[in-house]
């Protein structure tokens, strides 16, 4: 009797952890060079410190090549539908949630479509980072969504002018695409400050 106690027991506890847990925490999904595009400027998605991705609640994970394209997809479409957002550490490249970090903005700063932010696991390395180019500033994942997200390329075009490729499609997209459409970090952005 005293051994049936026991395991009745162990299984009532048992059962209640597992109702406790719930539904597992969306992560992030592996970016595949070469072949993830970009679900807002279709480029493709290099897998580096400016890959963002949006898990849904259906668990379709969306992939971007510029925190600026995340933003522009949750300005398009709600996030109703969003279970979760992830950036990457500049530094590490680790994922983190959105919410959670911290941003370095400026103008002047590379990113692959123009967008000037770069996300940081932690608060102080962003206030380091501003602090070390002497420009920019540090803000929070709710700062971002008052940002007016504006990228530098498509001041650029406007300022200059921007031609059409044949395909109907403005110029290339950003500094770092090549004749095919391919989207890689420029040199300058990939060994800048890792």
């Amino acid at each position: 009797m005293k051994k049936w106690t026991i395991a009745a027991g162990a299984m009532m506890v048992a059962s209640v952890l597992m109702m406790g847990c719930g539904k597992e925490e969306a992560q992030p999904v592996e970016i595949v060079e070469g072949v993830d595009k970009c679900d807002i400027c279709h480029m493709e998605v290099a897998n580096n410190q400016h890959a963002t991705e949006i898990v849904l609640k259906d668990g379709k994970a969306l992939k971007f090549d510029d925190i600026g394209c995340m933003y522009r997809w949750t300005n398009e479409n709600g996030t109703e539908q969003v279970d979760v957002q992830f950036v990457r550490d500049y530094l590490s490249k680790e994922w983190v949630k959105s919410d959670q970090a911290s941003y370095a903005y400026d103008e002047s700063y590379k990113t692959p479509m123009g967008y000037g932010v770069y996300s940081f696991k932690e608060k102080t390395a962003a206030e380091v980072f501003v602090q070390e180019q002497q420009t920019g500033k540090v803000m929070s994942a709710q700062d971002l969504s008052n940002h007016s997200w504006e990228s530098s390329m498509k001041k650029h075009k406007e300022e200059h002018g921007g031609g059409h490729n044949g395909d109907g499609q403005s110029g290339t997209h950003g500094a770092n695409a090549d004749a095919n459409g391919s989207h890689t970090p420029s040199a300058e952005t990939q060994g800048k400050h890792n």
